[in-house]
């Protein structure tokens, strides 16, 4: 039998064979084709709808006016742009608030665990100019002037690089002696061009967790510092001075002569415990070019609020933020200056910029007896210092009388 050579035409062999089965090189790159172009469907598509999206974004930013947040303000909502950098309550009302009083000034409101507290109402509207001349009742008057002075805020460019600020009370206050002590701090402030922020102490009653002023007053001291630093808030720097406190010599500034670096040095109280028999000290080494709070240590060792300073930077916003703090506010401390007290214990960096001075360098203590004996020393007044204070006249219940007496003391000394 003959055998027949393969045939060697290839048009006879069907057009999809090939040999070891593999498929012309055509079909493969049309192949390959095909499934980038699917993969490539989808990411094209979403980049064309994130484009879209982020064009659309823009078109409605350059055409609508922006207005995402409300105005800052503290407290109140609505603010009352002040016309002086000199802040400070009518005086004159006092014997009127004394007749209205806390429950007459403010709502009582029955809480859920049956305590009642006094509120307040944050969003409440100012009155205005033409609204007080339609009301006759004078009553009524000094009740919404009570309530809208912490609404003041000066914003003005020439904003004060020193504002004092007090506390003072219509309750346990004759009207000579409140004259005393605002006179005194507006009288200083004017020679050095200072601010003045001086509210009402019943005016914080409603943030106070214990709102028994007797046994947690102090604490408004570091809510009043907050409401100085958001109505001054190009402000450098906030001296508190207590309502037992006058300023004696007027000639000594805040820059110069209490925050210098050189007098603050040597004023200052270092690798001392920051509390009495506590285990932490204050910094040897400290800057006091960078210092932005200042205590002084009272008779005691112990931290005292009737003077204090505090800068309007971060550490001291910081520092306030934290004391008014509704878990540290609403701590059982004693007062004021044991919270004080803890925060510095614990937080070495707000330590860091602080600076624990002697009593007599910013809050002496004024006792007649001790001027007789002409033997000065680092906690009672003698002439030349800063601040007099009456640490005790609330004890025994003769700051109207030591206030009063001491500032027309000064007053005469001045002719």
């Amino acid at each position: 039998m003959t055998l027949k050579p393969k045939s060697n035409d290839r048009s006879r062999r069907p057009s999809n064979s090939w040999p070891l089965g593999l498929p012309p090189l055509t079909n493969v790159k049309k192949s390959w084709r095909k499934r980038n172009a699917k993969n490539l469907i989808i990411p094209f598509v979403t980049l064309c709808l994130l484009l879209l999206y982020l064009f659309s974004g823009n078109f409605k930013k350059r055409n609508v006016t922006k207005k995402p947040y409300p105005a800052v303000h503290g407290v109140y909502h609505n603010e009352i742009p002040a016309s002086s950098n000199l802040i400070f309550p009518q005086i004159e009302h006092s014997a009127l608030l004394k007749d209205i009083g806390v429950r007459g000034l403010y709502i009582l409101r029955l809480e859920s665990d049956g305590d009642k507290r006094y509120v307040l109402k944050p969003e409440e509207k100012p009155l205005s100019d033409e609204e007080k001349k339609k009301i006759t009742s004078q009553t009524l008057l000094v009740k919404k002037s009570f309530l809208d002075h912490g609404k003041l805020v000066y914003r003005k460019s020439n904003s004060p690089e020193t504002v004092v600020v007090t506390l003072i009370d219509f309750e346990n206050y004759e009207l000579d002696t409140l004259v005393s002590i605002v006179q005194n701090r507006v009288d200083y402030a004017q020679k050095h061009n200072y601010g003045v922020y001086i509210r009402w102490i019943q005016e914080f009653i409603p943030l106070l967790e214990n709102q028994n002023l007797n046994e947690s007053g102090s604490f408004a001291k570091s809510l009043i510092m907050r409401a100085a630093m958001h109505a001054f808030p190009n402000a450098k720097r906030f001296i508190f001075i207590d309502d037992t406190s006058l300023i004696t010599d007027f000639k000594l500034s805040v820059e110069n002569n209490i925050m210098n670096s050189n007098i603050l040095d040597m004023a200052s109280l270092k690798d001392t415990p920051v509390s009495p028999n506590s285990a932490i000290r204050t910094y040897n080494n400290l800057d006091f070019s960078k210092v932005s709070i200042v205590f002084p240590h009272n008779q005691n060792d112990d931290i005292s609020t009737s003077t204090f300073i505090i800068s309007n930077d971060i550490y001291s916003r910081a520092f306030i933020e934290y004391i008014n703090d509704p878990l540290i506010k609403n701590f059982e401390w004693e007062n004021l200056a044991h919270c004080i007290g803890h925060i510095l214990q614990w937080h070495p960096e707000i330590l860091a910029k602080t600076a624990m001075v002697h009593s007599k360098f910013i809050s002496s203590s004024y006792d007649p007896n001790f001027l007789k004996t002409e033997k000065p020393d680092t906690v009672h007044y003698t002439e030349g210092d800063f601040i007099a204070t009456f640490p005790y006249c609330k004890d025994i219940n003769s700051c109207n009388k030591d206030i009063t007496s001491l500032y027309n003391s000064l007053k005469e000394n001045k002719k």
